[in-house]
């Protein structure tokens, strides 16, 4: 990429974003919008020819012709837009190296975590109007065993298809049930590009403790959209089916919007039961149980039609 050169400001974001900084944060950091960050990554990511914002890591600063402290001066000529050149790429080999020990760190947090609680799961899906407007709701219930400070999550969505996206563009919340424990959420990625969450509580929990997390799905529900029907997947133990964290029961509910018509769900192996009902504001909730969870995957089957 050599003769590619970055603005005063693009190699602020750059410098920041490789330090694991959000979009938001670093807003906040430069005193700048969200929107203005956004713009600013995607032209790093245009400029750099990468597809990740781990990605970006395999940058590095080490340049003579580089703003030595870019947060705390500015250049030369006084011009914030003046061209700098851009960071020269680590060698393949160390970005391999440092991709495998950070895949390595996170397998052995999501590892460690599953001893340590057993949940009850209430999974609720709003379909969307339109693309881009599904929303997820997962409530849980956590009973530690004896201690837990963190959760590490797949949150649910085509991430397959999703992909590129920011993990920050998931509008990830999490709040817990009537105690005074300050929740941290870090949206990650895996070394595939696939999403995770980071849950981070403190103080830890000690008792049962109910929690939930909500964000946006991209692209979820385009098939349900398009072809009236989809399959929805979700397993309660690791996919590798290395670990399976305790669950005590397991409720996913499926809100269609209010036009929509001959809602279905049923899982593909007869697992659980399915009723539906119809909510004030129009829409249909389907609501399945499974007051026994097993160790697998579930696989929910979704039809149903909208009025164009």
């Amino acid at each position: 990429m050599a003769g590619t050169q970055l603005t005063h400001r693009e190699y602020e974001v750059l410098h920041l974003a490789i330090r694991g900084l959000s979009n938001d944060e670093i807003a906040a950091r430069l005193a700048i919008s969200r929107r203005t960050v956004e713009a600013h990554m995607r032209t790093l990511f245009r400029k750099t020819g990468v597809t990740r914002r781990a990605q970006l890591a395999a940058l590095s600063p080490r340049s003579d012709q580089i703003v030595a402290d870019p947060l705390g001066s500015e250049p030369t000529d006084g011009n914030k837009d003046s061209a700098v050149p851009l960071p020269q790429r680590l060698d393949p080999t160390e970005c391999e190296r440092q991709l495998r020990c950070y895949a390595a760190a996170v397998r052995g947090l999501v590892d460690r975590q599953f001893p340590l609680f057993e949940e009850r799961v209430e999974i609720t899906v709003l379909v969307g109007e339109q693309d881009g407007q599904d929303i997820v709701v997962e409530r849980r219930w956590t009973k530690p065993k004896p201690y837990l400070v963190y959760r590490i999550l797949c949150p649910i969505g085509a991430w397959a298809d999703a992909l590129p996206f920011e993990p920050e563009d998931l509008a990830l919340t999490c709040d817990v049930d009537g105690q005074d424990v300050h929740v941290d959420v870090h949206p990650v990625r895996d070394v595939d590009g696939q999403p995770l969450v980071m849950i981070l509580f403190q103080p830890g929990l000690q008792t049962d403790t109910g929690w939930v997390l909500r964000y946006r799905s991209p692209k979820l529900w385009n098939p349900l959209r398009s072809s009236g029907r989809d399959t929805l997947t979700w397993a309660t133990a690791t996919l590798d089916q290395r670990h399976h964290p305790t669950i005590n029961e397991l409720t996913l509910k499926v809100v269609f919007p209010a036009a929509w018509t001959r809602e279905q769900m049923t899982e593909q192996n007869n697992l659980g039961v399915t009723d539906t009902e119809r909510l004030p504001t129009g829409q249909t909730q389907l609501t399945w149980q499974h007051r026994a969870p097993v160790a697998a995957a579930y696989h929910w089957v979704l039809q149903g039609s909208r009025d164009n």
